[in-house]
């Protein structure tokens, strides 16, 4: 493997987190209800599929979402 004695990084071409996000296939925004369909939370995820584990987080064992992909 060759080493580079120099290395240079132009911030113009480096890639910003949105910029990353929009090339993963964007992320989601969720909206967390408690059992009693109370909001108890919201927020952004990467995808929908893990929109149930940060509801989990947010307002505990028994909740409900619903995500929308942006």
């Amino acid at each position: 493997m060759k080493t580079l004695s120099k290395l240079q990084l132009n911030p113009d071409r480096v890639m910003k987190n949105d910029e990353l996000i929009t090339l993963r296939g964007g992320y989601g925004l969720v909206k967390c209800y408690d059992g009693w369909f109370n909001e108890c939370g919201e927020g952004k995820v990467g995808d929908c599929g893990m929109a149930d584990q940060a509801c989990q987080i947010l307002c505990g064992s028994f909740t409900y979402h619903i995500c929308m992909e942006l």
